[in-house]
């Protein structure tokens, strides 16, 4: 015993030696794990005198432990010892009044633990008084020293045994379930109600001297009442002592949990109608002090939990009329409750109640679903819970609104509040949308209004205003989102778009309102498609201080992204204000590196993570939005192009003269700032041509001189990830609004970036070069022929690595599919011959291998269906039918190696038909066989019975069903077919 309590000292030490600490935790585990180890840890829990605190609850764990998990090792000696060893320590503790005070809590609670496992396995066999016994030794003489701890004790063992065999969220095995209703049957037939009754008496000796014990005693009665009979609790003594406690300062919290508690136990309806109008609990709350806020929020905790269950009852179906109305006439009583709480200025108190809220929802939305008008009651009470819901959605007085903080968990918390809420009035939305559209239009035109007339206002009520505004768009159908009716008048929603840009609300001198004024005016921006008058208004508002200048950086920058929304919106309507505009943001679309904080690397080089210029480039693509404006002089948009493009041409040109160090980390960033800006211009130029057209316009030239300058910087920089990142970026643009003048750039381009991509790279180029073969076939066929097989290579390079890790293999799962899908998109183009010419062909066989690797790999199900994907465009593509040649080769490889494996992996053991991802591989599989059979006909028939089936040792009758299936039936039955076939072949 001694040398535990020494390793247990060892194994908790602070400063003892790491070698040492090792051993003494080997040496615990030993005790732990041994057949013998239990017996000495209880005898040195037990030993006198005591032994540290420390060795002792390692003592009851090691007990505990045997208990829970080797209960079927110990004979019945064992376990008498143990629940005699038990009753000893209690009785020491509790009845000989020795060493009272010394024992820690901690002990205590542990004791309580395993004495909870002890019992799950001996009531009520081996131990039928257990509950007698132990409240016999609770019911110690009250003046005695350890009374109070013994009842303590009792109700903490309560509790823990409730958790152990009746808490609902703990998960169970079947054999405990099974063990655990046996027990709750058994304590039913007797044992609860002394139990019951024992709690009472408890409660009533201890709520005025020892509260933290009355706490526990309705805990328990809480905790058991879902599971015991509702009459031991619900009956006039402990009622009448409940209410009573809910006017103690000390026990009228955990009075409103155990009244919860009981509200809530599962009952059939009726008898559940008949428990709450006994209860009478509303009449009953106008006399409690709601004055502290924390015992309003179990009170609203109380309310909700009464709501809940008289909505549960409401909407049951087998409710008779009259248990319908009575429980209709119980909400009603409850409701003016719900609006209170909910309405309280503590967001937990109105979060507490949200449940009932919802369920109150539910029952309206239902009854209109059946086509039920609401009665005047409803309608109050629909008009009362969105005046509650609105108001609650402003600004705390004493919240503060910095645009600049990055969101505070107080912030994030009334923000999700706010979303909420906004749920709530949707679904009053839905429910009534008429009282919804008057309700908001009156609160929001009467801010307006108080604005206009001069009337200070407190910028909540002012923000509020506006999201509310905002909140209406998001609530209505879009069928509702009308601006103006067929009568040529105004809407509503028009009606308040107008007001708020008319009445300038935007100037009011508080951040917060720029910030939804212009989230606002982007959401409506049909208003202005509508009603173009207004759009000066708007335009100067954003344009200014308010939006893209506005002083406050997080504001200016997130209006520069809804400004290039607008504009993209509204672009028809934008001619005669795109002079004006540009001049307007001239100064905005200077170039500045930020140098980089909070980073992530390509080759070591940093990118930023975010900065202003990732919101510039905003600016950049709305200035490219506006000059490539239908019906503007082409002379016009070339002057206006070149204004906004020399600076960055001159600023690549620049920094091309300049000797690269590369500790310098802005020079890289300024630089690829420059080339991203130009893309972004680009970007705002939609496509304006189609594939495979050239642009005969003057402002190409523009993009042109660009284009050559940047390639320029990838020539002298290719060597730089974060460079190629900024050319394939903007290159990608410029395929769109240049049109096949960019074609004789691109190998250049190609060869600069695919030099000395890395793997990340490779993934988004591939779609970029696909992206090419499809704008510009066939005339990239030649560029893609002589591209193709570096490009094989690079990709090559990296999969025949090994990968470090998993983030590394993950990446590397990525290049494959991106490799497929562009193998795939040069078929989908119609470029596919760059495989077979004079070129490449003689290296199509290493190519198709490529693909017979993945087609066999199982553990990767979507590059497996991507690979025989491709096969099967090869086979429609190349192999030889009665008006065509095959491709050299193609056909003694569909015969020698594809065919076979459209057997082989089907059949592995790692291929699951009942999987939906290998079915989609299954039927790639089937569809490639099929074909063939339709190009090649009795050539292909002939070769299966003659050569393949007897190959495999496949029986002649199973063979000729197999021919007959894929010569008759179409390819849906054909894959049912197969799918049949490779059943029976595995079984």
């Amino acid at each position: 015993m001694d040398q535990i309590e020494q390793a247990v000292m060892y194994a908790l030490g602070p400063q003892v030696d790491p070698s040492l600490k090792a051993q003494a935790n080997s040496y615990c585990e030993q005790v732990k794990n041994s057949d013998e180890g239990w017996q000495l840890c209880i005898q040195l829990f037990m030993k006198e005198p005591k032994a540290l605190p420390e060795a002792r609850f390692f003592s009851l764990q090691v007990v505990e432990n045997t208990l829970r998990n080797r209960y079927d090792s110990l004979d019945a000696a064992a376990v008498q010892y143990i629940q005699q060893t038990m009753m000893e320590y209690l009785r020491r503790e509790f009845v000989d009044n020795t060493n009272i005070g010394s024992e820690e809590a901690f002990i205590r609670n542990k004791a309580a633990q395993s004495l909870t496992i002890l019992f799950t396995h001996v009531y009520p066999t081996v131990w039928p008084s257990f509950f007698k016994d132990m409240i016999a030794l609770a019911k110690t003489p009250s003046d005695t020293p350890s009374h109070e701890k013994a009842a303590d004790f009792f109700l903490r063992l309560c509790i823990s045994i409730d958790e152990e065999i009746a808490r609902m969220d703990i998960p169970r095995t079947r054999e405990e379930v099974i063990r655990n209703t046996h027990i709750k049957d058994s304590m039913r037939v007797g044992d609860i109600q002394l139990l019951a009754a024992f709690w009472f008496d408890l409660l009533q000796e201890f709520k005025s001297t020892k509260p933290t014990i009355a706490q526990l005693a309705l805990k328990n009665i809480g905790s058991y009442i879902a599971w015991m009979d509702i009459s031991y609790v619900v009956n006039d003594q402990v009622m009448t002592v409940l209410y009573e406690l809910l006017a103690n300062e000390a026990l009228r919290i955990p009075a409103c949990e155990c009244l919860a508690d009981v509200i809530s136990k599962g009952m059939l309806p009726m008898d559940k109608l008949n428990m709450l109008q006994m209860l009478n609990i509303t009449d009953m709350l106008p006399r409690l002090d709601l004055s502290e806020p924390e015992f309003v929020e179990y009170v609203a905790r109380l309310i909700n939990a009464l709501g809940t269950e008289l909505c549960k009852i409401y909407t049951e179906v087998s409710l008779p009329a009259e248990g319908k109305a009575a429980a209709w006439t119980m909400i009603e009583q409850v409701t003016p409750y719900l609006l209170r709480f909910l309405a309280n200025e503590y967001d937990d108190t109105s979060s507490a109640i949200f449940p009932f809220v919802n369920d109150m929802l539910y029952i309206y939305k239902k009854q209109k679903k059946q086509q039920q008008p609401l009665s005047q009651g409803q309608h109050e009470f629909l008009v009362s819970l969105l005046n509650v819901l609105v108001v609650k959605l402003r600004y705390d007085d004493e919240t503060e609104w910095d645009a600049d903080e990055d969101e505070p968990e107080e912030e994030a918390l009334f923000f999700e509040m706010r979303k909420n809420l906004r749920i709530f009035a949707e679904h009053i939305a839905i429910i009534d949308e008429e009282l919804y559209v008057r309700y908001i239009h009156s609160f929001v035109m009467d801010t307006f209004n108080k604005y206009k007339n001069g009337t200070e206002l407190n910028w909540r009520d002012v923000e509020l205003c506006l999201y509310v505004l905002y909140c209406y768009g998001e609530a209505l159908p879009k069928a509702a989102m009308v601006f103006v009716n067929p009568d040529d008048t105004l809407s509503p929603l028009g009606d308040l778009v107008a007001e708020m840009v008319s009445s300038n609300i935007s100037a009011y001198p508080h951040p917060s309102t720029a910030m939804q004024f212009f989230e606002n005016v982007t959401r409506y921006y049909q208003y202005f498609e509508q009603r173009p008058s207004l759009l000066p208004q708007a335009l100067t508002a954003f344009v200014d201080t308010r939006g893209l200048h506005h002083p406050v950086g997080q504001i200016r920058t997130r209006c520069w992204y809804l400004f290039q929304r607008f504009v993209k919106k509204l672009r028809p309507k934008m001619g005669s204000y795109v002079e004006h505009v540009l001049s307007s943001m001239g100064d905005l679309l200077t170039i500045q590196a930020e140098p980089v904080v909070e980073t992530n690397t390509v080759d070591g080089m940093p990118i930023p993570a975010a900065s202003t210029f990732d919101s510039q480039l905003n600016l950049f693509e709305t200035v490219g939005l506006l000059i490539s404006l239908e019906g503007i002089d082409p002379m016009k948009q070339t002057e206006y192009l070149q204004i906004v493009l020399e600076p960055l041409v001159k600023g690549i040109q620049s920094s091309m003269g300049q000797s690269y160090n590369p500790k310098d980390e802005l020079f890289l960033l300024q630089l690829h700032h420059y080339i991203m800006a130009i893309g972004s211009v680009a970007k705002g130029f939609p496509a304006l041509v189609k594939a495979g057209e050239s642009v005969q316009e003057p402002w190409t030239s523009v993009f042109m001189q660009a284009t050559e300058i940047i390639l320029s910087a990838l020539q002298n920089f290719n060597q730089i990830a974060l460079i190629r990142d900024a050319v394939r970026y903007t290159f990608a643009r410029l395929i769109t609004c240049l049109g096949t003048q960019v074609l004789p750039y691109l190998p250049t381009l190609i060869n600069g970036l695919l030099t000395e991509c890395q793997v990340t790279e490779l993934v988004d180029f591939l779609p970029f070069i696909g992206l090419v073969a499809h704008k510009y076939k066939p005339m990239i066929e030649t560029i893609i022929d002589e591209l193709l097989l570096p490009l094989v290579r690079r990709v090559f390079d990296f999969l025949n690595t090994t990968p470090s890790g998993t983030d590394e293999a993950l990446l590397l799962l990525d290049l494959r599919k991106a490799y497929l899908n562009f193998i795939l998109s040069l078929f989908n183009s119609n470029v596919e011959s760059v495989f077979v010419s004079e070129r490449n062909l003689e290296h199509l066989p290493t190519i198709l291998q490529t693909f017979v690797h993945f087609a066999k790999d199982n553990s990767d199900p979507t590059s497996q269906k991507m690979s025989f994907g491709v096969f099967l465009k090869m086979v429609n593509a190349w192999t030889s039918d009665a008006t065509t040649a095959a491709v050299p080769g193609f056909d003694q490889f569909v015969y020698n190696e594809l065919l076979p494996i459209t057997f082989t992996v089907p059949m592995s053991a790692a291929f699951n038909l009942a999987d939906g991802q290998s079915i989609l591989v299954f039927g790639e599989i089937t569809a490639i066989q099929k074909t063939l059979c339709v190009k090649q006909g009795n050539h292909f028939i002939e070769y299966m019975n003659n050569v393949f089936f007897p190959s495999i040792q496949c029986p002649p009758e199973t063979a000729e069903r197999y021919c007959q299936a894929v010569r008759q039936y179409d390819n849906r039955a054909f894959k049912k077919y197969f799918q049949s076939f490779i059943s029976e072949a595995k079984s």
